[in-house]
């Protein structure tokens, strides 16, 4: 049997488990959290705060555009049994959402610039969307 003075020992267990309730963290002062935001982050995140009727009815033309011009062209291709390289459809989609849409929101700008943004973002939507057949980024099956 065990003897009476042994018990008072604490076991292995007993030190590895009391270790993290023994644990304490002194207070330390308190520091304001770092703020990693750039004028640039500031000033977009500002212009989002600002969007009026008119700009989202342009982003939201722009996206309609795209995903119009992007099912006619890529119906066709699509629905064929046999069906053929879409490297043509994928090259003119993306000149037509990064070109025009980079063209219009870098160098027209304007009340332009929304619209080329809407083609822009109805691209990438559509590539996530449908993973890439509907714009042509996905290998032939």
């Amino acid at each position: 049997m065990a003897d009476p003075q042994e018990r008072d020992f604490p076991s292995l267990e007993d030190e590895i488990f009391a270790v993290a309730q023994s644990v304490q963290e002194e207070p330390g002062p308190v520091r304001p959290r770092l703020r990693l935001r750039s004028e640039r982050a500031l000033d977009i995140a500002e212009r989002t705060r600002s969007l009026n009727g008119r700009e989202v009815g342009a982003i939201a033309a722009g996206f309609g555009l795209f995903v119009f011009v992007d099912f006619v062209m890529m119906y066709a291709p699509l629905m064929t049994s046999r069906r053929p390289s879409l490297l043509p459809q994928f090259v003119t989609l993306l000149v037509l959402a990064f070109g025009l849409g980079g063209l219009l929101v870098w160098k027209v700008g304007g009340r332009w610039r929304p619209f080329g943004a809407g083609m822009m973002l109805a691209w990438v939507f559509l590539t996530l969307v449908s993973v890439g057949f509907l714009t042509g980024v996905t290998v032939t099956l």
